[in-house]
């Protein structure tokens, strides 16, 4: 079997494996481009038409058909089956909704009515088609008309065609990789790491999708990322495919992840801490860093985000383009000596005071409007100038839903609004304002999440470990277990005991079987030693129980 070929341009790690490449179906083509073939066709036949000169509905006078011409013969017997149809229609039509679109008897009709017209037209002499080369027009101003038509429709089609022979879904040993490109429009690429997969879905719930063989492919992560590839040619392979990784995968680091946390708690090797989620979103700076600082501002536990500067600037226009407006009827009133110097002055200075404390006020709301992102918490922050402030958190595991909103002046300025929906306590949407590359942003909190929610099995088995010490230690507590110091110990002593009793038996000689019945013996009274244990313990549980029955009768 020979390997795939990967249709676009993708670098894989050293140790990145290409296991399958799933394109879309034909059927996705077809549907996409059918209207423009539809019209392409007709255009190039009526162009093919009238180069050759056909004329439609042509009568010739002092001429007539009979019935049994071939062709009114073929017309009376399609219209006999339509009226045969239609008949029996109208005996069900009180079963039949009284919808005009829904009851089929109103086409029949319109066809019926269309088949008498053209048998009285070929009765009468016509004819439907008529081949007559002095009417070809092959070159006039309506047969350029549909050609060119039919070669725009057939540009469209190729447009199309490259189009879908661009959408791809990649699946390799790490990832999966969703990439679709629409020529001059967009490029969009999306990918989950194999680790991150938890469902993988396949929707083929149509009698068409069942019998053409593709259907929709819906791949969810531990994060609300979602992969969606509809259209997709053998999607039960390609569903098999990242399943198969994903089994493999796990099947791999789940005694890895056992053993590691074994270490850790029980016997306190610890591991080192795991490194935070990538950041996929462009830190966007200023060019004069000392007025406004990078956005995002990553730390060792959070990342900033702020509203763009570029939406800084466009809020400052107000007070900018107010102090302009001042400036200008200032000047037309010392242009005609309304006012005098000292006038001018205080004006001016007092201009500068108001539109300058304006902007600055506009300044500090924004920058202070900050958006952080921690391993645990989504924080909004919002601080007025001189102190007040208001704070909303919420925990990464109530997220519900992360979208983003670009309108089209904002995605020429490259910034747009993030909208996470919680659940919970904390339900509600925080809303990441005018925030620059905001699907980067969407991407870097989906990977927060998903590290959030992957570790959260690591948390329960640090639960179940940690409950697991604690039951050892009440054991112990409660005498129904021995320590290892305890327990060498007893060994040792029943070892000697039982070693010195038989050598000083000096009627039988030290036998090479001394160690065996040492052992045997060791055996039987440490099974005695369990057995008072228990039986100290239930003595010990018979006396609180009767306890707490006598404080409870008094």
């Amino acid at each position: 079997m020979s390997e795939p070929k990967i249709p676009i341009p993708l670098e894989l790690e050293p140790d990145e494996q290409l296991v399958l490449v799933g394109k879309r179906h034909w059927i996705e083509l077809l549907q996409s481009s059918f209207v423009f073939l539809v019209i392409g066709a007709i255009a190039a036949a009526l162009a093919l038409i009238r180069a050759v000169g056909v004329e439609f509905f042509y009568l010739r006078e002092g001429v007539t058909r009979p019935l049994t011409d071939p062709i009114n013969i073929a017309l009376s017997a399609l219209l006999l089956v339509l009226v045969a149809l239609w008949a029996r229609g109208e005996a069900k039509k009180e079963r039949r909704k009284p919808t005009p679109w829904r009851n089929p008897d109103i086409f029949y009709a319109i066809a019926i009515f269309a088949l008498g017209v053209a048998l009285w037209f070929r009765f009468s002499g016509g004819e439907l088609i008529v081949v007559d080369p002095t009417y070809a027009r092959p070159g006039d101003a309506i047969n350029i008309v549909l050609i060119v038509t039919a070669l725009v429709m057939l540009l469209a089609v190729a447009y199309l065609y490259n189009d879908w022979r661009n959408d791809v879904l990649i699946v390799t040993n790490k990832r999966v990789i969703y990439d679709e490109e629409t020529t001059f429009i967009r490029h969009v690429r999306q990918q989950i790491l194999i680790e991150d997969i938890q469902q993988v879905n396949v929707r083929a719930d149509t009698y068409q999708a069942t019998i053409f063989k593709y259907g929709k492919i819906i791949i969810r992560s531990l994060s609300l990322r979602t992969i969606e590839f509809d259209f997709a040619a053998k999607p039960r392979e390609i569903e098999k495919a990242i399943m198969d990784q994903v089994r493999n995968l796990r099947r791999r680091q789940e005694p890895d992840l056992l053993r590691t946390l074994i270490e850790d708690q029980v016997y306190g090797n610890k591991q080192p801490q795991p490194s935070a989620p990538s950041i996929q979103v462009r830190t966007q700076r200023f060019p004069i860093p000392a007025l406004y600082p990078p956005n995002p501002e990553i730390f060792p536990d959070r990342i900033v985000w702020r509203p763009s500067w570029v939406y800084v600037m466009i809020q400052l226009l107000r007070p900018l383009g107010g102090f302009a407006v001042t400036m200008f009827v200032l000047a037309v009133l010392v242009q005609f000596n309304l006012i005098n110097g000292v006038a001018l002055a205080l004006l001016v200075s007092a201009a500068l005071l108001f539109f300058g404390g304006w902007g600055w006020w506009i300044r500090e709301a924004l920058i202070h409007d900050n958006y952080i992102l921690t391993r645990t918490d989504i924080i909004d922050v919002d601080r007025r100038p001189l102190g007040p402030e208001n704070m909303r958190r919420a925990q990464l595991s109530a997220i519900q839903n992360i979208s983003f909103d670009v309108s089209f002046v904002e995605r020429l300025l490259g910034l747009g609004t993030v909208v996470i929906e919680t659940g919970g306590a904390a339900g509600g949407k925080f809303t990441f304002d005018h925030v620059p590359d905001p699907r980067g942003v969407q991407a870097t909190i989906n990977d927060y999440l998903t590290d959030f929610r992957k570790h959260e099995k690591e948390r329960q088995l640090q639960d179940a470990i940690a409950l697991l010490k604690q039951y050892d230690l009440v054991q112990r507590e409660h005498g129904e277990k021995m320590d290892r110091v305890m327990f060498e110990k007893a060994v040792e002593e029943l070892i000697g005991r039982s070693l010195s009793k038989q050598s000083s038996d000096r009627s039988r000689p030290m036998s090479p079987n001394g160690a065996v019945y040492a052992g045997t013996e060791v055996r039987t009274h440490l099974r005695w030693m369990a057995r008072q244990a228990r039986r100290r313990a239930a003595i010990r549980a018979l006396r609180e129980r009767m306890r707490r029955n006598n404080h409870q009768h008094s």
